[in-house]
């Protein structure tokens, strides 16, 4: 039976597989180990983010019903917004790692 493989890995062979092989980037171990801890960092500040976010719906439960939902929608908008932020930041990290020649 084969190994499973990473996105990472079935979209390269996707490239191979299209003739584009002048937009493989091939990276270094240490490139590597840099967008894996940059992956990390950003996931915990994502976990950090929506904890906060529990903890003020938690906060804010025993409100009227309709000031607690007009509150939760905007909490959840402001989530979202953070968690668009701190991905496009991820994004922008990796690509400079990547483009970096090794």
């Amino acid at each position: 039976m084969g190994e499973l493989k990473s996105s990472y890995e079935l979209a390269m062979e996707k490239l191979r597989g299209r003739g584009d092989q002048d937009d493989i980037v091939k990276l270094s171990d240490e490139q590597k180990a840099e967008i894996a801890e940059l992956r990390r960092q950003y996931k915990a500040k994502i976990a950090e983010k929506e904890l906060a976010h529990q903890d003020a719906l938690r906060k804010n439960q025993a409100q009227d019903v309709a000031e607690y939902l007009a509150l939760r929608e905007r909490l959840d908008q402001g989530l979202l917004d953070q968690r668009r932020q701190l991905e496009a930041e991820l994004e922008e990290k990796v690509e400079a790692i990547r483009n970096r020649k090794s």
